[in-house]
């Protein structure tokens, strides 16, 4: 496949994580971090995060490799956020 299959698939992968998280809201995010990413971007009895602040985190998550797309995917479905069929 090679060094430009596998960078045109992770700009695949962000195309599709956009859309996805177009879908979510604010509790979504919270929960996905909590749930998933196991890491708050919150700090302990810090103030209230916007929305932006929570997809900039997974964004940051996501780049680091301490989430993956598949993850954040089986989520959504799970939370009813999206339909198992919304990338076919």
């Amino acid at each position: 496949m090679g060094l430009f299959g596998k960078t045109k698939q992770k700009d695949k992968n962000v195309e599709k994580l956009s859309a996805l998280f177009d879908k979510f809201d604010y509790p979504h995010l919270e929960k996905l971090c909590a749930d998933v990413i196991k890491i708050s971007p919150r700090p302990p009895g810090g103030e209230h995060l916007e929305r932006i602040q929570y997809l900039e985190f997974v964004w940051e998550q996501y780049k680091k490799g301490t989430v993956n797309f598949q993850q954040i995917e089986d989520f959504a479905v799970s939370q009813e956020i999206i339909p198992k069929d919304f990338f076919e």
